[in-house]
């Protein structure tokens, strides 16, 4: 049974239908009639719904014949998409190109840069992450542009969850991080290991390098990553060495899912449900943010701890507020124009004696 549904002004038919990728069996799922909600647009959409309906009952349905409702006009790639957003945001003065470095395109460049943008596809790539994802979110508002732009109807799909203040201080301690990630196995410690003692997030474990500093173990995050290039300090120093981190150990080939990004998080959230641990592995990142505000004291900034975790300031303030003291930077700010007003006399007196 088949029926038209109205959604944000938009004619759908839902209904149960055969799979679209021609296995046996039935799904409920919608067409997309590119129809306004309009007395023409009903009319129009009745007609649809009569030819559907005697499609499925002759058993004569083939999804061949509607999937130009999910094509799109312009046939647009994501790459030329991206683009004419750019210009849209860019060019026209609505951020400026540092903020659509980090915060547009370091998400972007990670489509199918060279496929065509479909309503599928952008359900497809949404549908790597979870609605309760900061990412998640992220994609949904600037998929609704690209969709806009190519001209496809935008998925029916969950809307976000995710909240700013869902970041919650509850984290593991340094004692139930140590039992976890040496409690994983060989396979799975590095890439826990890794994100406890240098926060990084699951997938960038595929891409950073370990570089020696003066003895000291850093870490270098590629620049294909999320957020781009950056350099990585431990927090628990002696955690190098408990854990085993100079020497790398990558996924297992047989463990790897190579059309998905969130790979490595799938991965290692399996493992730690299987070790019964009630946290995410995103939890070993914030608390690695937590440990920094309380080590860093009032001489860290929030530049230095955004850079750190690969945030523009204002999306670290957002998630970690619940560990960031206004006291402390209020003092670090104080401290900061004492030394400089201390630095200006110093000069300004030196001047005066050379005359």
């Amino acid at each position: 049974m088949a029926k038209i549904r109205v959604q944000r002004g938009r004619l759908y038919i839902n209904g149960t239908f055969p799979k679209k990728t021609g296995q046996p069996g039935t799904e409920q799922t919608s067409i997309t009639l590119q129809l306004d909600d309009s007395p023409a647009g009903w009319k129009a959409a009745e007609k649809w719904l009569k030819k559907i309906e005697r499609e499925l009952h002759n058993e004569s349905f083939d999804w061949a014949d509607y999937r130009r409702t999910t094509k799109g006009t312009k046939s647009k790639t994501w790459l030329e998409a991206i683009r004419t957003l750019r210009r849209k945001k860019v060019e026209l003065g609505r951020v400026t190109p540092s903020t659509w470095e980090v915060n547009y395109w370091g998400t972007l460049k990670l489509m199918p840069l060279q496929s065509v943008v479909t309503t599928e596809s952008i359900a497809e790539e949404l549908g790597q992450y979870q609605r309760d994802q900061y990412t998640y979110k992220k994609c949904f508002g600037l998929f609704r542009h690209i969709a806009k732009i190519s001209e496809v109807d935008f998925p029916e799909v969950p809307v976000p969850t995710y909240s700013q203040k869902s970041t919650s201080t509850s984290v593991p301690s340094e004692d139930e991080i140590i039992e976890w990630v040496l409690g994983s196995g060989p396979a799975y410690q590095w890439c826990f290991g890794m994100m406890a003692t240098f926060g990084l997030r699951p997938h960038e474990c595929d891409y950073c390098r370990v570089i020696d500093h003066n003895g000291l173990m850093l870490v270098q995050v590629d620049d294909q990553t999320k957020t781009g290039f950056r350099t990585v300090i431990p927090q628990e120093k002696e955690w190098i060495k408990l854990f085993n981190l100079q020497h790398r150990v990558d996924r297992p080939p047989s463990e790897r899912v190579a059309e998905r990004r969130d790979a490595t998080s799938v991965w290692l959230n399996h493992r730690r449900l299987k070790q019964k641990i009630q946290w995410k592995p995103y939890a070993l990142r914030h608390a690695y943010a937590g440990r920094l505000w309380r080590n860093g004291g009032s001489e860290l900034t929030v530049f230095d701890a955004a850079q750190l975790m690969g945030h523009s300031s204002k999306i670290h303030i957002d998630t970690y507020r619940a560990w960031i003291d206004p006291n402390k930077i209020a003092a670090s700010a104080l401290a900061a124009i004492d030394r400089n007003q201390i630095k200006v006399r110093e000069h300004l007196l030196q001047t005066l004696q050379q005359d």
